[in-house]
């Protein structure tokens, strides 16, 4: 059935490895043994996309061969809290590029900043200013320092930068600040002027709002996909029957 249909078999994958992930609340490993394929990116487990992002890093890290290139994996490796490594990077800027001293008070500044105190709210006033000033990667990398991602995720879909936000979510806050990013997507997503429900759904699946996902579907006029999802919900223990559940059938 699902034999050409690109939607349906995106939906039945996503949603097949994720009852599975929530069957009966059961609490998450750190890995799951098998992972979504990397090619969902943003809609797999946060812990095996940050593996997967690290990797990458390290990857590029290898094969820079410019300025240029070494900048962005110092940027990268800030975003993703390598910050040793950052610094290292920073150090490499040779004395005649125009950027030896910024970098070098970056990595100065990576070095000594804490996350607490006097210079918490000095950093965090720069970044909001240079945002401001439209210097949103910088202001971002900046709120990452002290430990404020989740103020740089809103930061980040203030400006429309609505996937970044999602990365950035996934790479840097516990599951709860995550889910509130990623359900503030889903918001955007639905919205009339984007649009994009089918994408929307998946993303409710790898939050495990299965309840949500039913209503959409049927409220895009999608009864048949509703009601196999409801059902496989059902068999999987991943939604009880109480009254709610009820009413589900009855849509």
């Amino acid at each position: 059935r699902l034999y050409g249909d690109e939607s349906e078999l995106h939906f039945w994958t996503v949603a097949s490895h994720y009852l599975q992930v929530f069957q009966n609340d059961a609490p998450h490993v750190s890995i799951s043994a098998n992972p979504l394929d990397i090619c969902y990116d943003l809609l797999c487990e946060n812990s095996y996309f940050q593996k997967f992002q690290l990797d990458r890093i390290c990857l590029q890290e290898v094969k820079r061969s410019s300025y240029e290139h070494t900048r962005k994996c110092a940027d990268q490796l800030l975003l993703l809290g390598q910050t040793d490594r950052a610094v290292q990077l920073l150090l490499e800027t040779s004395a005649d590029n125009p950027q030896y001293y910024c970098d070098s008070l970056k990595a100065c500044l990576v070095t000594t900043v804490t996350s607490s105190g006097p210079s918490q709210s000095t950093i965090k006033l720069v970044a909001t200013n240079m945002i401001a000033n439209g210097k949103l990667a910088e202001g971002v990398q900046l709120l990452c320092l002290i430990d404020k991602a989740a103020d740089a995720c809103r930061y980040l879909q203030t400006y429309n930068e609505w996937n970044h936000a999602a990365w950035l979510a996934k790479v840097r806050l516990n599951p709860e600040e995550c889910a509130e990013v990623m359900k503030r997507w889903v918001d955007h997503l639905c919205s009339p002027h984007i649009n994009q429900k089918y994408k929307a759904i998946l993303v409710l699946l790898s939050l495990g709002c299965f309840r949500k996902v039913i209503e959409m579907l049927h409220s895009m006029r999608c009864f048949d996909r509703a009601a196999l999802f409801l059902e496989a919900c059902l068999q999987n223990s991943a939604i009880e029957i109480c009254d709610e559940t009820n009413i589900l059938f009855s849509l």
